[in-house]
């Protein structure tokens, strides 16, 4: 895991291994960052996050009208002999406050190659508009 290495710790790898070694195995996830963008349209907010190897039923998204929350978890694969395991499990939860509310009936969420789309439409009053100008006419007084 990319965010692991950045945050490598020595005496977590010898305790994990001590755990393995003598049957006591870690059973908490290991937390990452998953790394996200976030664009503003006109109309709505873009949140793309990188989330290989994830299915659907293993992400939940919570949308209130400032805030979107993204969790996700993997569960590890059934040890089957191997001699070497990296691809533990993991879980996330990203917590995103919106500078504008956002209209939660009308979300959309898709997840295509490992990225997940989440369409954040911006409530119709928080919308920008364009006012048109009159023109009164009035006789120029003298």
């Amino acid at each position: 895991m990319i965010a692991h290495l950045l945050h490598y710790d020595p005496y977590n790898e010898l305790n994990q291994l001590s755990r393995r070694l003598f049957g006591q195995p870690d059973a908490r996830p290991t937390p990452v960052r998953v790394p996200i963008d976030v664009r503003e349209e006109e109309d709505h907010f873009m949140v793309e996050a990188d989330v290989p190897g994830l299915l659907p039923e293993d992400l939940e998204i919570v949308a209130t009208p400032e805030r979107l929350t993204i969790k996700g978890s993997r569960k590890a694969a059934k040890d089957n002999g191997t001699l070497r395991r990296e691809r533990t499990e993991y879980s996330f939860e990203r917590v995103l406050q919106l500078p504008r509310g956002i209209d939660v009936t009308e979300v959309e969420a898709k997840l295509d190659a490992g990225v997940l789309s989440v369409r954040l439409p911006k409530r119709a009053s928080d919308r920008p508009r364009t006012i048109a100008v009159k023109a009164v006419n009035k006789a120029p007084e003298a």
